[in-house]
């Protein structure tokens, strides 16, 4: 799935994070609110783009809800994780005892997201304007494959790289909690 160059894998896990947010998740609402209004306009007169907006409206809404639960939740706790393994320290459990759900919800997430871009590849016809249709057309298209790769290339660090890491990291790094 990793189209980069980049090597990741030799990224520490708060270089990773942070890449993730001021690259990923910035563009993501960045681009992705400009590309859905460029699909908007366009669509006014291409009504058989009518599903590919509303899948992709509904992409960016989602993405933007998943990014707020990392950003606001996740990716605090594993910098946190992070900072400890660093200083050779342990700090306390996960809020609701490990970050492995959450980590799934966002797995699932991300699942979600290759679905429904894969539907829109598909109802585009690859990414492919019709004949005759104006550069626009065709411009858009290339836009929504990018965004889609860069989309590839976030999950790609968070399921491979950042998430079993921070895994890890929590395993060594936690108080264990007894009950008396």
């Amino acid at each position: 799935m990793n189209q980069s160059n980049i090597p990741f894998r030799t990224w520490d896990l708060d270089l990773l994070t942070d890449y993730v947010l001021k690259f990923h998740h910035r563009n993501t609402r960045k681009y992705g609110a400009l590309l859905l209004k460029r699909l908007m306009t366009l669509g006014e007169h291409h009504h058989e783009l009518d599903k590919v907006t509303d899948h992709f409206r509904n992409s960016i809404q989602d993405l933007d809800t998943h990014c707020m639960k990392e950003e606001n939740v996740l990716f605090p706790y594993i910098l946190e994780l992070y900072a400890a393994s660093e200083l050779n320290q342990k700090i306390q459990p996960f809020h609701c005892g490990s970050i492995e759900f959450p980590i799934h919800a966002m797995m699932e997430d991300h699942s979600d997201e290759l679905s429904r871009h894969q539907r829109i590849e598909e109802l585009t016809n690859g990414y492919q304007a019709p004949a005759g249709s104006e550069e626009e057309y065709q411009q858009v298209l290339d836009a929504l494959k990018q965004f889609r790769g860069y989309m590839e290339e976030h999950i790609y660090v968070e399921n491979e790289i950042l998430f079993p890491r921070a895994l890890q990291l929590e395993a060594k790094h936690t108080v264990t909690l007894t009950c008396r």
